[in-house]
């Protein structure tokens, strides 16, 4: 039935709000209260879409010279994400100390937040949080299946023919 007349449209915010909230609402999860004042800390209470204006003054020449320079490569084709993916350099594993240490970040700061303490801590992650721990536990892990592969290849039955080249199938046969 087609309506004859004009629709009402979509419920205001304030109406819908109370639909998503579980019937317990009057007493909210640890984690509501932390994503609340994620959301509070992080997203402005009213977005501002609009381009900034220039800074003030002219721009850095070495900078324009990098910005034309990386234009130009990538009117030819080239792309920096690609390039950088297929770097040798970026392969080693120990390049992420290394450029760690080039800038001063030291092991606990590379876990470093704008939060809050009380939201995060970076000081009270478990030992099995941390990078270190979990690569260790990876090797394991990876150790314990290759030990499993090599006991299963110890352990395989082979299997031969169970005829012979010239004889008949009958003098194969056991019994």
């Amino acid at each position: 039935m087609e309506p004859s007349g004009p629709v009402l449209g979509p419920s205001g915010r304030d109406e819908l709000d109370g639909l998503n909230e579980p019937s317990h609402s009057s007493n909210p999860s640890h984690f509501s209260a932390v994503r609340t004042s994620i959301h509070d800390l992080t997203l402005p209470p009213v977005p501002n879409l609009d381009i900034p204006p220039s800074p003030p003054g002219s721009p850095d020449p070495a900078a324009n010279a990098k910005f034309a320079h990386f234009l130009s490569l990538k009117k030819q084709g080239v792309h920096f994400n690609e390039k950088l993916a297929g770097s040798a350099s970026l392969k080693n594993p120990s390049l992420l100390v290394k450029l760690r240490e080039h800038a001063g970040i030291d092991d606990m700061a590379q876990y470093s937040t704008t939060l809050p303490s009380d939201i995060w801590d970076a000081s009270s992650l478990p030992d099995w949080g941390y990078k270190e721990e979990l690569l260790r536990t990876q090797q394991e892990i990876r150790h314990k299946a290759e030990e499993r592969r090599a006991m299963g290849q110890r352990n395989s039955v082979e299997f031969v023919s169970g005829t012979h080249a010239g004889s008949g199938s009958a003098e194969s046969r056991p019994g």
